[in-house]
């Protein structure tokens, strides 16, 4: 097979060991670039740049969008299963796609440009800790297939960067509706031939209009489609502990580029700030009961940040079906779903009937 001349050119790994040469990694224990043969160890330069937020008008704009590539190296690979793409940085490699369990087999090219990150939460967990964790999670699965037990293996998940969006805005929207104010009637009504009281709740609805005002900080939009909904919701973040972002922070490890443009990550925010907003609108109503007719919001002062989050993901196949492990890469607490082994399932079955035919059998002899 022809080797991939973008593998060959020089200086391509950025990070060498300043003792040994060797390949240096971001070692999330120690929180600097580590070397693994020598132990030598680098804090990672910062630029200098704090984190910003953008202008979000401004990024629309496509000759504003200042699309470079995450570090001047990164090389990229796509699944053609489910259509992830991640980044890495040369040593390391991408044999199979961590989403789905695909097999790639695509030749890795040179990294398109993006929108670069802003900033990244760096992982806090070692490989061999989440390792650790999944494997406490799979042994704890009854009657799960041999393919999940493998899930603990160290080429089974990999130390992956998410992608997401977080917007800051202000928020205020016009709006119609109804208070309803509940009352109680007493009323007269007959059973068997007696006359009883009881009372009814009744409602008095009244007209309101009005104004609310939200100011929206830091509201995450996650821009992978690669990770399932059960999981990435369930994935908390402490966006203080953001680092501006430098490419030392890849070495090592992968990084998806993100499937939700920054234009539609703005739609799925405004789905998420429209639940909170009518919560507002119903306190502003008060009431015990409200009715919403009309609302219209007003986004103004709108910025956004693209940062890079960590997780340790692993995917396999079983009977046709996708099963995915999300290991966060901040605290190691594991997401996942688990198939049953009906083979287990139905051998532990025959040997509880071939026991109870024996037990049986003992006890019919003795009489």
């Amino acid at each position: 097979m022809q080797e991939n001349p973008e593998l060959n050119k020089e200086n391509i790994n950025r990070f060498l060991c300043e003792n040994c040469g060797g390949n240096m990694v971001f070692d999330p224990k120690k929180g600097k670039l580590a070397c693994h043969y020598c132990g030598f160890t680098k804090e990672i330069e910062n630029s200098g740049a704090a984190i910003e937020e953008r202008d979000f008008f401004a990024y629309l704009r496509p000759e504003n969008q200042r699309l470079q590539k995450m570090a001047t190296d990164a090389m990229q690979v796509s699944c053609d299963s489910c259509g992830a793409t991640v980044v890495f940085v040369p040593p390391t490699t991408a044999k199979s796609c961590d989403f789905c369990g695909g097999k790639i087999v695509a030749q890795p090219k040179a990294a398109d440009p993006l929108l670069a990150p802003e900033s990244v939460l760096p992982f806090a967990v070692s490989e061999r800790d989440a390792l650790s964790q999944l494997n406490a999670w799979t042994s704890s699965r009854w009657f799960a297939p041999s393919q999940l037990k493998t899930m603990a293996q160290a080429d089974k998940a990999s130390s992956v960067y998410l992608p997401f969006w977080t917007f800051d805005t202000d928020a205020s929207t016009d709006y119609t509706g109804e208070r309803g104010d509940d009352y109680e009637v007493r009323e007269t009504y007959y059973e068997n031939g007696e006359e009883r009281e009881r009372s009814r709740t009744e409602t008095d609805w009244s007209h309101r209009s009005g104004n609310v005002f939200r100011h929206f900080d830091d509201t995450a939009v996650p821009a992978t489609t690669s990770v399932l909904p059960a999981y990435i919701d369930r994935l908390n973040w402490d966006f203080g502990e953001l680092k501006p972002y430098e490419p030392a922070y890849l070495s090592g490890h992968l990084a998806q580029t993100y499937q939700v443009s920054l234009e539609e990550g703005f739609e799925r925010f405004k789905q998420i700030a429209q639940n909170v907003i009518v919560g507002d609108i119903n306190r502003d109503i008060g009431g015990d009961r409200q009715r919403i007719h009309n609302m219209h919001t007003n986004y103004s002062n709108i910025t956004f940040k693209h940062l890079l989050v960590p997780v340790y993901a692993g995917a396999y196949r079983f009977n046709g079906k996708v099963y995915q492990i999300i290991v966060n890469g901040k605290t190691g607490e594991v997401y996942g779903e688990r198939p049953y082994s009906w083979l287990k399932i139905g051998c532990l079955v025959t040997v509880i009937l071939i026991v109870l035919i024996v037990v049986i059998a003992l006890i019919s002899a003795t009489r």
